[in-house]
Order: structure tokens, then sequence, then C-alpha cells
């Protein structure tokens, strides 16, 4: 019995192989999937630009953006906030020294402080104006007057007098620190204006006559009432002046400073 004797399913596209045939052709190849399609403009099209930023910088942080600072930066202070250091009241920060200064930078002494050094080197030197008054003229005062008229002994007593202070403020002015004791008590001191140094005794003589020429005239009664009169007035006169300079710092060439 040979093969052809089976029946064969009638839609069979070759036939059953004979024994020792020839083989059947090969059954043609599958077609290759369709290309799948490429996305973007068509060949030979130039691409859109891409679109343009947002305007605006982008939020920092604390502002939505949701993101920490970069590492060792730190927050910073809020947008508005006057930098660290500084007052945000427009006064001056702590630690600034107000008013004017000298042309290095030194803030100058106020007026109450200037009066307040004259005031202490007076009382000092009262002391021994009225010691040596009471010893040698018995009811004379300060400036060497007596009760009774001008006498010999008050005109020695009184250029004394006057040595003694001019020699108390010329050589403690004119020193290195520039300091009466009274001066040293309210923490200020006489410079020179051009050089920030000291000024030397001869200046600083020159400086207490223009302030207070009493220092000679004061035993004279009528010169001594005028002299007291102009002092008065050129005690006063820093608190008129920018610089804060009286008439004796401006023939002297001075400033007064605050040295603490």
């Amino acid at each position: 019995m040979t093969d052809s004797n089976f029946p064969q399913p009638p839609d069979s596209p070759h036939p059953p192989p004979v024994p020792g045939g020839p083989l059947p052709p090969a059954a043609p190849p599958y077609p290759p999937p369709p290309a799948a399609p490429q996305y973007g403009p068509p060949p030979g099209v130039n691409p859109p630009p891409p679109p343009a930023p947002p305007y605006g910088p982008p939020p920092s942080y604390g502002q939505g953006s949701g993101q920490a600072p970069p590492y060792g930066q730190g927050y910073g202070p809020p947008a508005g906030a006057p930098p660290y250091g500084q007052n945000p009241y427009g006064q001056p920060a702590y630690g600034a020294l107000p008013g004017p200064t000298d042309r290095f930078g030194r803030p100058l002494a106020g007026w109450w402080q200037r009066f307040g050094a004259i005031f202490i080197d007076g009382l000092i030197l009262a002391v021994p104006n009225l010691i040596l008054s009471a010893i040698f003229i018995g009811s004379a005062d300060i400036t060497g007057a007596s009760t009774t008229g001008i006498t010999l002994g008050a005109v020695v007593l009184g250029i004394v007098f006057s040595l003694i202070d001019l020699a108390y403020f010329a050589y403690l002015n004119g020193s290195e620190k520039g300091q009466t004791i009274g001066q040293m008590a309210l923490g200020i001191a006489v410079r020179d204006l051009d050089t920030g140094g000291a000024i030397g005794p001869e200046r600083a003589g020159i400086r207490i006559l223009v302030l207070a020429p009493g220092i000679i005239f004061a035993w004279i009664p009528v010169l001594g009432a005028i002299a007291e009169l102009y002092t008065l007035v050129a005690a006063l006169s820093p608190l008129w002046d920018s610089g804060r300079q009286g008439f004796h710092d401006k023939v002297a060439k001075t400033d007064v400073i605050r040295v603490r």
C-alpha cells in the first residue's frame, strides 16, 4: 500500500511527497512589518524654535519654590531688610559715634563736656588761690583784691595767681596727652587741628589766654569784669560753630576731641 492510498485533504496546496522524489518548494518568507510612524516635521522642514523662558527670575527660597538654598549659603535677611548691623529706624547703629568728627574721624567733644572740664579745673585752681589769699591778705577774695582796695600784696598775688593758672593750662594742654585734670575726668583732650597731635606749651598758653584773659587781668577791678564777660561769650562760642570750635580753638588751631 502506498501513500497515495491515503486520503488527502481537499485544500492541500501541494501534492503529498513522493518517496524518493523531489522536495516541495519552500514557503515564501513573511513580509517585514510596516515601519512605525515618525513624529516631528516632515523631512526637509526645520523644527520650530524652543519656547522662550518665562519673564522674571525664578522664585528664591522661601517664596514658594519648595527648595532649600544650596549648601553653605545662608538664608539671608528678608527682602527689603536693612544690612546687618544697620539700625532700621535711621539712627546710628550700636557702637557708632554720632555727631561731628575731626578730620581724622575722631568724635568732637560736646559743649557740656568742655564746660564740665573747665569747671573742675577752676575748682582745682581756686584752692591754692584761696589759701594764699587767706594767708597774705586776710579778707581778700580769689582775685587778690582786698576789701580796702588794691594793695601791693594784691598785685603780687594777682601776678602769682596768673602765673599758676597759665602754667597749669600751658603745661597740661600742651603735653602729649593734651588733657588737664578736668579734661581727664570728662574724657576729652585738646589736639592739633592739622596733625591731630599735641600742640605744645606755647600754643596751649595762647589758647587759654584767648579763652580767659582774666587770668592776667582778674586782679584789676574794671578790666577783670570786662575780661569775665568776654570769657563767658568765648566759652559759649562752640555752641554755634559747626566744627564745635571756640574763639580760642580757632586762634590756636585746635580741636577738642573725645577720647573715651
